[in-house]
């Protein structure tokens, strides 16, 4: 580390603690809302990391700046000496969130991901910092139209906001210092904005501070190198799916930010694998509410997007390995993990509504299977080999219900929509389908 690192370095760590300071006394001084002052530190800090691949020759003082950062960050919250000075900045606000120590570990694991281009580095941080806050801000002074997110409620406007603001800072970015073409670089936009946006909508507790820059880091470095008809069929695609969700919601149990992570899954499995990969989260969404008895209420909608995580997690384990290992027969496992989530989904929603338990689990089972591995058999052109794993897979679906049945605990006859549940299921969805393909 040079002489100018080292004083650069104290230079950025003293505007940074400067920042803090003042706008505590700002607060004090005008009596502003914690939601406010938290992102006006928001957009101070994001600039003052834009600037670090500019003002820094090598990459150690800027690990040493985040590092920094989160132990002071840490130290408010847990050193009433530090909280008593510095507090009322970050930590004003109603919600929990650890959105201000997950900024510092973006801005390190975007310097060293984006290896010495400022390109990549810099872009996610504009529309973390820009994006991010004018969403919040729209949200709070005007959003009407709000849906439920874990742990927050959101709105549309500020999605809508979120997707603009996005859209113009990775437009303006790419105008003047890529070389990609007008109309690529409007697609480009369109693609990320859309992403990021539905990214946005399901993260919690501050996640977004991770979930926004790496996400637009990712899509910025796919999507530069990839032709014109790519980039328009990943943008009609990805909106065609959101309209779709959007328009499926009321038959649904899912909450407004469920939805959309149930969008983004659904993309994410058709722009990783194609159309065949598509196919059994979209039969889960679409078939699962048939279990349900009656109409669906507001009150029904009580599944956040820790369900939809539990639900897709093992399906798309197996659909980053097949893209990783090159091996398309892990669409067996990948259409599997869904089938025995809908039996568990669907025996959910039915018990305990009707007698004939046994009755009820088996067609649970059987009708999952079925949904699921009539297409899978179709898609593989009813070969020998597929005829086989569809038939292997009714009982490995069965044994998976059960040990679901017999080791998920119940409340009152219920069973709990908690994360430990979400887990817990998830896992027996992963211990099936690797052990059958280890065998």
């Amino acid at each position: 580390m040079t002489l100018h690192d080292t004083v650069a370095l104290a230079i950025v760590l003293a505007c940074a603690l400067a920042m803090l300071l003042l706008l505590r006394l700002y607060r004090k001084w005008r009596g502003t809302d914690g939601e406010w002052t938290r992102k006006l530190a928001h957009i101070g800090t994001g600039l003052l990391s834009i600037s670090l691949p500019w003002v820094f020759s090598a990459s150690v003082p800027v690990f040493i700046i985040c590092g920094a950062s989160i132990a002071l960050l840490l130290a408010i919250r847990y050193l009433p000496i530090v909280r008593s000075r510095l507090s009322g900045v970050l930590d004003d606000v109603d919600r929990e969130s650890w959105g201000e120590i997950y900024f510092p570990l973006s801005v390190a694991l975007l310097y060293h991901f984006a290896r010495g281009s400022k390109l990549l580095y810099a872009v996610p941080l504009v529309v973390l910092s820009l994006a991010d806050t004018v969403a919040a801000l729209t949200g709070t002074e005007y959003g009407k139209h709000g849906y439920t997110a874990t742990g927050a409620t959101k709105s549309m406007e500020g999605s809508v906001a979120f997707f603009c603001v996005a859209f113009f800072s990775i437009n303006v970015a790419l105008v003047v210092f890529s070389d990609a073409g007008r109309i690529e670089t409007l697609l480009i936009c369109l693609n990320i904005a859309l992403i990021v946006m539905l990214l946005e909508a399901i993260a919690w507790r501050g996640l977004d501070n991770i979930f926004i820059p790496l996400g637009v880091f990712i899509l910025l470095r796919l999507y530069l190198a990839m032709p014109l008809g790519q980039l328009w069929n990943r943008f009609r695609v990805g909106m065609a799916l959101v309209i779709f969700v959007t328009l499926y919601a009321r038959k649904t149990t899912l909450q407004g930010s469920a939805l959309l992570a149930s969008a983004l899954v659904l993309y994410i499995s058709w722009a990783l694998g194609g159309w065949q990969w598509l196919i059994p989260p979209a039969i889960l969404l679409l078939a699962y509410t048939f279990f349900f008895p009656g109409k669906i209420t507001d009150s029904d909608r009580t599944h956040n997007v820790l369900a939809v995580l539990s639900i897709a997690s093992v399906g798309l384990m197996w659909l980053f390995l097949s893209r990783v290992w090159q091996q398309p027969a892990l669409l067996f496992p990948y259409t599997l993990a869904f089938a025995i989530h809908l039996a568990v989904i669907a025996w959910n929603l039915l018990y305990p509504r009707y007698s004939s338990v046994r009755l009820m689990i088996v067609g649970c089972v059987l009708v999952s299977w079925g949904l699921m591995f009539l297409p899978y058999v179709l898609i593989e052109g009813r070969s020998r080999l597929s005829l086989l794993q569809a038939g292997a897979a009714l009982p490995v679906c069965a044994f998976a219900f059960v040990l679901f049945y017999w080791f998920e605990p119940r409340r009152e006859g219920i069973y709990p929509a908690s994360g430990a549940r979400w887990l817990r299921q998830a896992g027996i969805v992963l211990c099936s389908t690797l052990a059958v393909r280890i065998l």
